[in-house]
């Protein structure tokens, strides 16, 4: 029973939504922790006048760090290749708002 279960959880595209759930949460953990009196349109506004998308974002990923290790202690490594595919994705976003943003 337990092998089945782990080959369910064990897919490239639950690590790769995982890898981007977890980093959105993030996001809005960062914006509920760090600027609490401020609203969601001031707080964008404030990320796109200052240019901070690409910090905010690169620190949003750090937690997927911890789901990819996850996967792997827990032996699901497609899983973990789907996390390791979103923190590329996110990498790629990060270095376009750099380059040209």
């Amino acid at each position: 029973m337990k092998k089945i279960m782990l080959k369910k959880i064990d897919k490239q595209w639950i690590g790769l939504i995982l890898g981007l759930i977890v980093p959105a949460i993030t996001f809005l953990l960062i914006y509920i922790f760090a600027f609490p009196k401020t609203d969601t349109i001031t707080y964008f506004e404030m990320i796109k006048a200052k240019k901070f998308f690409a910090q905010i974002l690169s620190l949003a990923v750090i937690p997927n760090i911890g789901v990819f290790f996850l996967f792997i202690y827990t032996n699901r490594l497609s899983a973990a290749k789907g996390v390791l595919a979103a923190t590329f994705v996110i990498a790629f976003i990060v270095f376009g708002f750099k380059l040209f943003g």
